[in-house]
C-alpha cells in the first residue's frame, strides 16, 4: 500500500478513481441534502473540477512520457468530439456541453492512466479505492443507519452513494479487481478474499439483482479463462462448459421474463418495460442523431416530464444501455459505442498471450458485465458511473500491450541489411 499510494500519479489515480464512482456525492448530500434531480450546487461544481484537473495532469504525464497519443486513445477522443457535436442539434445545447466536458474528463483521465500505470497497478489502486468505500459504507451504517439507506424506505443500502444502484455498481467492479488480485498474489490472499465477500454482501444488501450477476459473471469468466490458459483436460472442461452456458445466454437475451422471474425480479422491471415503450417512440422522432448527449432527460426538455407524469415516478434515464445510448446520440453514436466494446474484446484477446494477460482476463469479464448490466441500466454514457472508467483504461492498456508486441515482432521481422564485402586493399612496401 506504501508503494503504491506514495506516488503522485497513483495518488492522482485514487481521485480519479473516487470522483469516477461519485463518492463525493456523500460530502454534498451531508451539506445540501438530496432529492430528485439534484445537482449544481458548488461543492458538485467543485469534484467536477477537481476530476478535469486531475485528468489533465494525468493525460499531461503521460504525454510528456511517450510523447504520442495511440489509435484505441484517438478513437476514444473522438467519440468526445462526436457526443460535444451533438450540441448543434441538441435540445438543451448547454447540458450537453456541460455533460460533454465531463465525459472529456473521464476519457482524458484514462488515456493518462493507461499510458502511465501497468494493469495490475491500475487493479490494485482500483480494489484499494473500492475496499475503502465499502468499509466506509459499513461504518456509515453503523454509525447512522438512516443516511446508509434509501430514503424511499425499500431497505436497501446504498451506503456511502447516492442511490443503491450506484452502490451495486462499485461494488461489482471492487469484486472485479479483487478477482484480479487474488490471480496475481501468491501470498496474504485472505484479505483479498475477505473483500471479496464484502463486495458481494453489500451488492445484496443493495437489492441490486444486476450487480449480483454481474459479480457472478465475473467469477465465471476468471475461472472460464483459467481453465482455458491451463490447457489440456481443462481446456476441454471449459470448452464444454462454454457450450453448456451459451444456450442459456442466448436464452436471456431472447426472452429476458424468465431470467428475471428465476432471480425473483419483476418481469417488467418495476415499471421500466412500460418505460421502454415511451423511450421507442422518442427515439423513433429522431433516430440517426439522437436528441443530444445528455439533453433529453434534462428539466428542460417538456417530453422527458411527461413520460414521468404518466408513469408517476420520476425518471432520470431509459433503464436500457442500447436506448439510452440511442436516446442520446443516435443510430450513429450507438454503433460507434458498439465498435469500441467490440474493439476492446478483441484488444483483450490479444492481450492475452502478452505481459497483460491477466488484465485482459479482467477487460473480458469488465465487456461481458457491460453487456449484462445494459439490459436493465444505462452503460457507457454516463462519465461518472464506475463502468465508464473501468472500461477505457483497462481496455486502452490492452490496446497498448498488443501494439507493443507487433512492434516488437516487427522489429525482429525486419532484416538486418549485411555488410557488403570490401575487398583488402594491398599493402605496397616500399623499400
Amino acid at each position: 500500500m506504501h508503494r503504491l499510494l506514495f506516488r503522485s500519479v497513483n495518488i492522482a489515480t485514487v481521485v480519479y478513481i473516487v470522483g469516477s464512482v461519485e463518492a463525493f456525492s456523500f460530502i454534498d448530500r451531508q451539506v445540501y441534502g438530496s432529492w430528485a434531480g439534484k445537482g449544481g450546487d458548488k461543492l458538485t461544481a467543485a469534484f467536477s473540477l477537481l476530476q478535469i484537473i486531475t485528468s489533465l495532469y494525468l493525460f499531461i504525464r503521460a504525454y510528456r512520457q511517450t510523447r504520442r497519443v495511440s489509435t484505441g486513445a484517438m478513437l476514444a477522443l473522438i467519440l468526445v468530439g462526436y457526443i460535444t457535436m451533438t450540441a448543434a442539434w441538441s435540445i438543451d445545447p448547454g447540458t450537453t456541453v456541460r455533460r460533454a466536458i465531463l465525459y472529456m474528463s473521464v476519457v482524458v483521465g484514462a488515456i493518462g492512466i493507461a499510458g502511465l500505470l501497468r494493469g495490475d497497478e491500475y487493479m490494485e489502486l482500483l480494489f484499494l479505492t473500492c475496499g475503502g468505500c465499502a468499509v466506509l459504507s459499513v461504518l456509515l451504517y453503523i454509525a447512522n443507519p438512516y443516511h446508509a439507506m434509501m430514503p424511499d424506505g425499500s431497505g436497501a443500502f446504498r451506503g456511502i452513494f447516492g442511490h443503491k444502484n450506484v452502490c451495486g455498481q462499485v461494488m461489482a467492479i471492487g469484486a472485479l479487481s479483487a478477482l484480479h488480485c487474488l490471480r496475481i498474489k501468491r501470498r496474504r490472499r485472505l484479505p483479498i478474499i475477505a473483500m471479496l465477500g464484502l463486495f458481494t454482501l453489500l451488492a445484496m444488501a443493495a437489492r441490486s439483482a444486476t450487480s449480483f450477476m454481474t459479480i457472478f459473471a465475473y467469477c465465471g469468466v476468471d475461472v472460464g479463462l483459467r481453465l482455458f490458459r491451463a490447457g489440456g483436460a481443462a481446456r476441454i472442461l471449459c470448452i464444454f462448459l462454454f457450450i453448456l452456458v451459451t444456450p442459456v445466454v442466448v436464452l436471456v437475451m431472447l426472452s429476458p421474463d424468465a431470467a428475471l422471474e428465476l432471480i425473483g425480479k419483476d418481469p417488467t422491471l418495476t415499471g421500466r418495460t412500460e418505460l421502454w415503450t415511451w423511450v421507442l417512440n422518442a427515439i423513433a422522432q429522431r433516430p440517426v442523431l439522437g436528441w443530444g448527449y445528455a439533453a433529453f432527460w434534462s428539466p428542460n426538455n417538456p417530453a422527458a416530464d411527461e413520460i414521468s407524469r404518466v408513469l408517476q415516478w420520476y425518471v432520470p434515464e431509459a433503464h436500457n444501455g442500447l436506448l439510452e445510448m440511442a436516446l442520446n446520440v443516435g443510430f450513429v453514436g450507438a454503433s460507434y459505442y458498439i465498435f469500441l466494446l467490440i474493439r476492446a474484446l478483441w484488444c483483450a484477446l490479444g492481450s492475452l498471450r502478452t505481459a497483460e494477460r491477466e488484465l485482459a482476463t479482467s477487460t473480458i469479464a469488465c465487456c461481458v458485465g457491460i453487456m449484462l448490466t445494459a439490459l436493465s441500466e444505462s452503460v457507457l454514457v454516463e462519465p461518472f458511473q464506475p463502468d465508464t472508467s473501468v472500461f477505457f483504461v483497462t481496455a486502452l492498456i490492452c490496446d497498448r500491450a498488443v501494439r507493443t508486441v507487433r512492434r516488437g515482432r516487427a522489429r525482429v521481422a525486419t532484416p538486418v541489411p549485411a555488410m557488403p564485402h570490401v575487398r583488402p586493399v594491398p599493402v605496397v612496401r616500399v623499400s
